[in-house]
């Protein structure tokens, strides 16, 4: 019943709009965080501008779930690797060259550029696809349900999300408050991160939001929500620890934990108040597909923004720009590269894939308009 439901569903009314306004939101804010956290001039500026990340994991528990609802195993993955891989990489096309640039003696390393575009692109191209193996994991598990028809019980993948990853988040708020010394808990970000034992709290109350949106949300699903902003509260205070000594000497934030829990639970109230009154949302179509393009920006942003804004920082300093004026400019020249990608390259690409998708499916061209 729920699958039927969900197949006559139109898209305008279950796109969620103010999602794309909050991701975007975060998007910029890790990328000025990045741009400015060691510099003495402007660190003070956002130096909780990372919880960015944190933010995104609880929107792709939301939007995974929204998407999963009444799709078969091969529409969700193949879905999925629509949305990760064309966008990855055009992004990885832009940045290898930049990473050259910045670290020449890498270019002997051809094998690395071949596994970083076609299989996997990243790590060692920027720090920030760490987050992709994680993406990729939380994808599997819910494949893994999608698979068995057993997505009828997400409601408890998300409570068992926050109970699996509740002891190392303690874990790591004891150890930051030097009353353990866990090194169990201290995955940094290396691949131990699949194992959702830090991340997946975000992503079962990223599900528990969209069982609320569904008027789905059970007394218990509340309550392990509330558990779930618990644990985030927590493991945001515990990265601020690991985050503060860094450059505490070139700011005056000395509550970098709280400033950074308030910034998470503010942008949490914006994505439920997203859900809550998405129908209120303006009518008008230029800025429904202004504010669709800026969330198709979000994801190549937060992937060039490193490279690129290294790169323009560099320009800009040799012209003799100040730092501030130049991260600006850094983060205007992301969002143009951005726009391109989501705008053209990545259409592109897609639709490409799909096309040779259908040509190499026993269903041709069905199959592929069944992938759209």
């Amino acid at each position: 019943m729920e699958a039927a439901v969900a197949k006559t569903r139109t898209p305008n009314h279950d796109y969620i709009f103010g999602i794309d306004l909050v991701r975007f939101a975060c998007a910029v804010s890790v990328a000025a965080f990045h741009l400015t956290w060691l510099n003495a001039s402007t660190a003070w500026m956002v130096p909780f501008g990372w919880v960015g990340v944190q933010v995104f994991f609880v929107i792709s528990g939301l939007v995974i779930a929204n998407s999963a609802q009444g799709a078969t195993a091969q529409q969700f993955l193949t879905g999925r690797f629509l949305r990760i891989y064309p966008t990855a990489w055009c992004a990885a096309v832009v940045s290898y060259p930049l990473f050259l640039w910045q670290y020449p003696g890498m270019a002997d390393r051809l094998q690395r550029l071949y596994f970083s575009i076609i299989l996997f692109p990243g790590p060692f191209i920027a720090t920030a696809y760490w987050t992709l193996p994680i993406e990729l994991a939380f994808y599997f598990v819910v494949y893994t349900m999608v698979v068995f028809q057993g997505f009828r019980h997400v409601r408890w993948l998300a409570v068992c999300l926050i109970v699996w990853g509740a002891p190392c988040v303690v874990g790591l708020a004891t150890n930051a408050a030097g009353k353990t010394h866990w090194n169990w808990v201290n995955f940094e970000y290396l691949w131990e991160n699949m194992s959702l034992l830090r991340y997946g709290p975000y992503f079962g109350l990223g599900i528990l939001v969209w069982l609320y949106k569904e008027k789905r949300l059970s007394v218990t699903g509340a309550l392990a929500g509330g558990v779930a902003l618990l644990l985030a509260g927590l493991e945001i205070d515990a990265k601020a620890q690991e985050v503060l000594p860094q450059f505490a000497a070139q700011t005056r934030w000395s509550h970098l934990g709280a400033a950074s829990c308030v910034v998470f639970f503010a942008a949490f109230a914006a994505i439920v108040a997203s859900v809550r009154f998405n129908h209120r949302f303006t009518a008008n179509a230029l800025v429904r597909r202004v504010v669709r393009l800026m969330g198709l920006m979000t994801y190549p942003f937060y992937l060039l923004h490193e490279r690129v804004g290294a790169f323009v920082l560099y320009a800009m300093n040799r012209v003799g720009l100040g730092y501030l004026p130049s991260v600006l400019v850094a983060l205007i020249s992301i969002g143009a590269v951005s726009l391109f990608i989501a705008a053209w390259c990545e259409p592109l690409l897609r639709r490409g894939l799909k096309r040779i998708g259908g040509a190499l499916s026993p269903g041709g061209k069905k199959a592929a308009l069944e992938t759209s």
